[in-house]
């Protein structure tokens, strides 16, 4: 049976979102990872570091969220996933020393879970939710910032200095260790549940219209403000070479007589 269009692109958004595969050389994963392009985030029930990377190159901070609940921090976390044009987004997993799921990485495998149907509905199966085991990376980004402070020659900041930073910092080094290790052992989320999916789709799908329209009616402000502009401007001339003409003939009317 045939696909339609859009369920031919859902299938191939599907594949889209294939990472590290087992059998994998080191090359292959190198040639996909170099140009996976990640938004890392270190959860927190009050603040949430976000970061971003491309082939683990150089991640940099973007913001820290605080203050959000957990739909409404989705939502902004989906809005930089857009905005940066990411298709991976690796959640920090903050397990046990010993690896065992701790009390915070549960509510962060829900946390994850809230997130995955958000970016289903905005950015359809092209952006997967990947979990990444986070353990010791504040530790070694407070290490770095004293690093750096001392090397600086400048005051060691305390741990309230660092609350902020930590976040950001973090999210940095979880993307570094992620793209290091080519993934391996990360978890990708799924929603697991067929209706949750099919509804998901069927939002993605709405999204889309929605976009497509604005993006319309946006085209048709543009149209109409440059037919408006285009208006004033001819108006403008118009006025200019009938007040021209009006000079002209008073200056006709003026002519001096001549002398007999």
């Amino acid at each position: 049976m045939k696909m339609s269009v859009y369920e031919s692109d859902l299938t191939d958004e599907i594949d889209e979102t294939i990472g590290i595969e087992d059998g994998k050389d080191d090359k292959e994963n190198l040639a996909f990872f170099s140009t996976l392009r990640s938004l890392g985030v270190d959860f927190g029930l009050v603040r949430t570091g976000i970061a971003i990377s491309t082939g683990g190159y150089q991640p940099r901070p973007l913001t820290i969220l605080s203050n959000l609940n957990a739909t409404q921090l989705s939502s902004k976390i989906v809005d930089f996933v857009i905005a940066e044009q990411a298709t991976n987004i690796v959640l920090g997993l903050p397990l046990h020393k010993n690896g065992t799921i701790s009390e915070q990485s549960t509510l962060t495998k829900e946390f994850g879970h809230i997130l995955l149907q958000e970016v289903r509905k905005k950015c359809g199966r092209r952006v997967s939710v990947t979990l990444w085991d986070e353990r010791y990376t504040s530790k070694e980004a407070a290490s770095r910032i004293a690093a750096e402070a001392m090397a600086r020659n400048k005051r060691i900041p305390t741990a309230s200095d660092l609350e902020a930073q930590l976040d950001a910092d973090a999210a940095c080094i979880i993307l570094e260790h992620y793209y290091k290790d080519f993934g391996k052992d990360a978890e990708e989320m799924v929603l697991g549940d067929k209706e949750l999916e099919e509804k998901c789709d069927i939002l993605y799908k709405e999204h889309l219209k929605r976009l497509e329209e604005e993006r319309r009616e946006a085209m048709e402000m543009r149209e109409k403000g440059r037919n408006a502009r285009r208006e004033m401007i001819a108006r403008a001339r118009a006025l200019e070479e009938q007040q021209s003409g009006t000079q002209i003939g008073g200056k006709k009317k003026k002519k001096k007589k001549r002398k007999k």
